[in-house]
């Protein structure tokens, strides 16, 4: 069995990274032939945020490349689909001439938050629309939420649950940190004004925390429209001295930027399907690291959390602020908890255990 990972992002993502590069990588160690194939990295694409810049005619003459070269694949080569977006046109083309299986692995909602079909037929999400079709012509589905495996289950039967999960070795525990000051982190991208959301609330909930605990610092580091926007905000803010903002950190450098930190926050405030739908890859990266996490109680975070043990689980700034004082004042507790965290990674989100589990779902295609 040959597996080829199709993505349209490139390794510096999160998406491509983890659950292409890793995944390929882990496949690899258990003798099954895989690689990635990028639009961004192979093809040139603009990704992330610059994606918004490509036109439709830029993203169908790159899909037209890589027909070219997906159309030398052998027949049985699986095509393991990440998300769905144009760069699925190709693949998809390819396997109707040629019949190669396809594994659509689906771990974002990038549909409009509540589509509808009028009179019963007319979608007013085309990529919702998309989403079922492409669904039901997949060998299979993989799902990294319990909140996706549910919505594909609908139009497919062969649905398997497969978080983002973390490298273990790579995230690993580092030398214990000794300073007063206890750092709450939060990295990410700030692409959509509804994250913009989520790190204003961030911003007020340690201004409130921090009034209480002279020792709380807050380390940010991102990028996006609106993280530069945000930027901004915090330049006014009270605190302003104790929060330090680092630019868009490469991947191999995340770990040793964790290092330096105590407790990672996850705000989610708006209860949509996009954040219910998500997998949490920083919360997996923190748990490994063996850091305590506040995450809102929201979304697949709390069904990963075991509240009090592994992680606090928040709704609303009144207990985000409990939280993150509590852990402040409780050293004991930062341990305790960082500890259960790491080994609950190991044990169920490590991409040891995940690469396993994905070549025993590869193993079901027929």
């Amino acid at each position: 069995m040959k597996v080829l990972f199709i993505t349209r992002e490139g390794y510096q993502l999160a998406g491509a990274r983890v659950r292409c590069y890793n995944f390929a990588r882990e496949l690899g160690r258990r003798g099954i032939a895989a690689k990635v194939f990028s639009f961004a990295d192979d093809l040139g694409a603009k990704c992330g945020e610059k994606e918004l810049e490509m036109s439709a005619f830029a993203k169908l003459r790159l899909n037209i490349k890589a027909f070219g070269r997906l159309i030398k694949e052998p027949r049985d080569t699986v095509f393991i689909l990440q998300r769905l977006n144009y760069h699925t046109l190709a693949p998809l083309l390819v396997s109707f001439f040629k019949r190669n299986p396809v594994v659509f692995d689906c771990d974002d909602w990038n549909i409009r938050e509540n589509p509808v079909y009028h009179f019963g037929f007319y979608p007013s999400s085309k990529m919702e629309w998309l989403t079922r079709v492409v669904s039901r012509k997949a060998s299979v589905c993989i799902a990294a939420s319990k909140f996706l495996k549910d919505y594909l289950k609908r139009f497919n039967p062969n649905v398997y649950y497969l978080p983002t999960g973390v490298d273990t070795e790579l995230f690993g525990l580092r030398e214990e940190r000794k300073s007063p000051e206890i750092v709450y982190s939060w990295i990410g991208t700030a692409y959509h004004p509804e994250m913009a959301e989520n790190l204003c609330f961030l911003l007020d909930c340690f201004s409130e925390a921090a009034a209480r605990n002279g020792h709380m610092r807050l380390s940010l580091a991102g990028e996006g429209k609106y993280f530069e926007q945000f930027k901004e905000a915090v330049k006014l803010n009270k605190y302003a001295d104790k929060i330090k903002i680092y630019p868009w950190i490469p991947p191999e450098k995340i770990p040793e930027y964790l290092a330096q930190t105590d407790v990672g926050l996850l705000p989610l405030i708006q209860d949509t399907k996009f954040n219910r739908a998500k997998s949490p890859t920083k919360l997996f990266e923190y748990m490994s690291m063996g850091k305590a996490t506040i995450s809102s109680r929201r979304g697949e975070a709390a069904r990963v959390i075991r509240d009090g043990e592994t992680g606090f689980l928040a709704e609303g700034s009144a207990e985000f602020v409990s939280r993150m004082c509590r852990l402040a004042e409780d050293e004991a507790l930062r341990k305790k908890m960082g500890r259960s965290a790491r080994n609950e990674a190991e044990r169920n989100y490590s991409l040891t255990i995940l690469g396993e589990r994905l070549a025993d779902i590869l193993k079901e295609i027929r």
